[in-house]
């Protein structure tokens, strides 16, 4: 596909969204990979959802092009206060965790993903405009992999070994009541984590052996129909985190959140403010800020619009002295979803700028998804993308799948047109999938990638016998 082509696909598929889209149930920027990412796609594992008593297990291959493919296997079960999954032949997830009932508690061994606090020590400092880490901690809802080892942990203490990164760390936490101390150490000074947390409201300071700190504090009140979220952080820019340093973290922040609710739409709006380092000079200390407003409207019991600003200022990721600082980056994504259960159609636009209003653009992305019901009991989905981001930008499209959400890196002008069928079949469910991909990353059309699975569902233990 030649340039003008891929020029006039994007016009008129923003032209399309831009008739239909006056809203969007969009709610923010799409998700970014966590600051230890490294370029390219980024695969997060979701939570299971898992009945007790059940057992699922899924085979399939998948290709990226070409002959060449990869097979892969995963089993995931829940019964008796015992879960787990564990994969094989799974590139981006290989592993797997089993959790089980032991000494008043839990004993969890392999991948694991703990959280402390507000993880200032253990389980990853939230960014300043994301109040909570999606993939740490027992409540998230992606499984993450800070580290693999052992964990213990019951209603009055915590305990943790295993290799985080390329280091090998033990820790050990006491909890009373809503307040908790921990300490960590491992190939580093030793850090310490005090915390208090309450329904609303919830602090932590840590602290390492060479007088390095950092504290947080978060509240979170409903003033009559609105609710209000604050939280603020301070401390040294030299500590880090042993476990996961490269999410530390600026250490300076501040951030609010607002957001209300009406009977056929919501408001969100947030704000947050940070420092890298204080002094020197603009790409040393990195001062950024950002702030946002959604409206979402829905429209009849099958239809939703809504529209969302941005605007942002500095690096999200620590700078390097070397790295010009970032400049304004204003944005607005709208996105329109309907249709009935036998056909559902979805429309997003999203187009960020150097300049006021959006203008001078610097990446830019227009994604349109159908799926309709087809005979026997299945589903047809075909989703298409294009985009154009400029040079030393980065633009993630989120893909779902059954069971991960997969960030895929785009770059310089290009499509992705994905389809996916699912059926039932054999007592459980076949998904089949395939992925053209023209220009991007590099110039051309790339061989259509493809990915079959089955995987069944079936309970432990039959209904009479529980």
């Amino acid at each position: 596909m030649g340039a003008r082509a891929r020029d006039a696909t994007v016009s008129a598929a923003r032209a399309i969204a831009l008739l239909v889209v006056l809203g969007s149930l969009a709610k923010a920027q799409p998700p970014e990979p966590p600051p230890e990412a490294g370029d390219g796609d980024y695969t997060l594992e979701a939570a299971d959802s898992l009945a007790d008593e059940e057992l699922e297990v899924a085979v399939g291959a998948a290709s990226r092009g070409g002959a060449d493919f990869r097979r892969s296997q995963r089993v995931s079960f829940r019964g008796g206060g015992t879960r787990g999954t564990l994969r094989d032949g799974d590139d981006a997830l290989n592993g797997g965790r089993v959790e089980a009932p032991f000494a008043c508690g839990s004993l969890a061994a392999g991948r694991l993903a703990p959280r402390w606090g507000r993880g200032l020590v253990l389980g990853g400092a939230s960014e300043p405009w994301v109040f909570t880490a999606e993939d740490r901690g027992a409540g998230a809802a992606y499984r993450g992999r800070s580290g693999s080892g052992l964990a213990y942990e019951s209603a009055r203490v915590t305990l943790v070994g295993g290799r985080f990164g390329r280091r090998r760390i033990a820790g050990a936490r006491a909890i009373a009541g809503d307040a908790a101390l921990g300490v960590l150490a491992g190939d580093g000074p030793a850090q310490a984590s005090a915390a208090l947390e309450q329904a609303g409201r919830a602090l932590e300071l840590a602290f390492d052996a060479r007088g390095r700190w950092r504290a947080e504090a978060a509240l979170a009140d409903d003033t009559g129909p609105t609710r209000i979220a604050l939280r603020a952080r301070g401390g040294l820019f030299a500590f880090r985190p042993l476990a996961e340093p490269a999410r530390a973290g600026p250490p300076r922040a501040l951030a609010a959140t607002a957001s209300r609710e009406w009977s056929a739409a919501s408001v969100h709006a947030l704000g947050a403010l940070w420092s890298w380092r204080a002094g020197g000079p603009a790409a040393a200390s990195g001062p950024g800020a950002r702030a946002s407003l959604a409206i979402d409207v829905r429209v009849g019991p099958r239809a939703a619009v809504a529209l969302g600003a941005e605007e942002q200022h500095g690096a999200r990721r620590e700078p390097s002295p070397r790295v010009r600082a970032a400049g304004t980056r204003q944005g607005w994504w709208c996105e329109w979803r309907g249709g009935s259960p036998a056909a559902r159609l979805s429309l997003r636009h999203e187009l960020w700028g150097s300049r006021a209003f959006a203008r001078d653009a610097v990446r830019r992305a227009v994604v349109a998804r159908a799926d309709w019901a087809v005979p026997f009991g299945g589903r047809f989905v075909l989703t298409q993308a294009a985009w154009r981001v400029r040079s030393g930008e980065s633009l993630y499209l989120p893909e779902i799948g059954p069971d991960r959400l997969v960030l895929r890196a785009s770059s310089g002008t290009g499509t992705r047109t994905r389809a996916e069928l699912r059926l039932p079949l054999a007592a459980g469910s076949l998904r089949f999938g395939a992925t053209l991909a023209a220009g991007g990353t590099r110039a051309g059309t790339k061989p259509p990638a493809w990915n079959v699975e089955w995987s069944r569902r079936s309970h432990l233990a039959s209904r009479g016998t529980r």
